[in-house]
């Protein structure tokens, strides 16, 4: 594998990632100018036509768009869509159109927008819900990233000893940026996904897992 630098990966040119957020918006975009098809949304992502026509089939089946109209364009009529819900936030949704559960990141950036202070444990215990359970150890990984891309503040430093004590943090308010969690990628950088921006350095390409 190549070497690049932390600066030259930081550098690198950065598109709005594939999936749902990233089909939501776009489409939600189309949609306050009236009706659109795949190939306006396809043409605006960064994913295969495929990814985004099997993302709009789950958006009919769940009740959140549907067909108006069928445009031709060439041989076979080309469906055009709007939305019945145009909610910020994207869903996501799983093949048969039920709504997936919240990931673990989604449940902690809550809990970190929702509280003034707060340690990896108290993190963990506020994102565990009866579905998702968040252990410290997620937790503490969430807070190490987002801190390092300059989300967080240190309010007090961790102590070790028998009488240690964990680090407390707090979200930055100019940080507290959307309901969208910051996504932790796989080349080890932060992305905003309420920004469509890179925060913090980028790994190093050795520490893409």
């Amino acid at each position: 594998m190549a070497r690049h630098s932390t600066l030259a990966m930081a550098e690198m040119a950065v598109h709005v990632p594939r999936g749902h957020a990233a089909y939501w918006a776009i489409i939600r975009e189309f949609d306050a100018q009236g009706p659109w098809c795949v190939s306006d949304v396809d043409g605006q992502s960064n994913a295969g036509r495929r990814e985004v026509s099997a993302y709009v089939s789950r958006l009919v089946r769940a009740g959140l768009a549907h067909v108006v109209e069928h445009r031709r364009k060439g041989p076979t009529p080309v469906p055009y869509y709007r939305l019945l819900d145009r909610r910020t936030e994207a869903p996501r949704l799983r093949r048969d159109g039920s709504e997936c559960q919240p990931t673990a990141n989604e449940q902690m950036w809550r809990a970190m927008r929702s509280l003034a202070t707060f340690d990896a444990k108290e993190i963990a215990f506020a994102a565990s819900t009866d579905v998702v359970t968040v252990n410290e150890v997620a937790a503490k990984d969430y807070i190490k990233r987002l801190a390092g891309a300059g989300y967080l503040v240190v309010v007090q430093e961790a102590k070790a000893g028998r009488k240690g004590r964990p680090a407390i943090w707090r979200l930055k308010p100019a940080m507290n940026t959307g309901p969208l969690p910051p996504l932790i990628m796989r080349t080890k950088f932060v992305w905003d996904a309420n920004r469509q921006v890179v925060m913090g350095p980028a790994a190093t390409a050795e520490e893409v897992v």
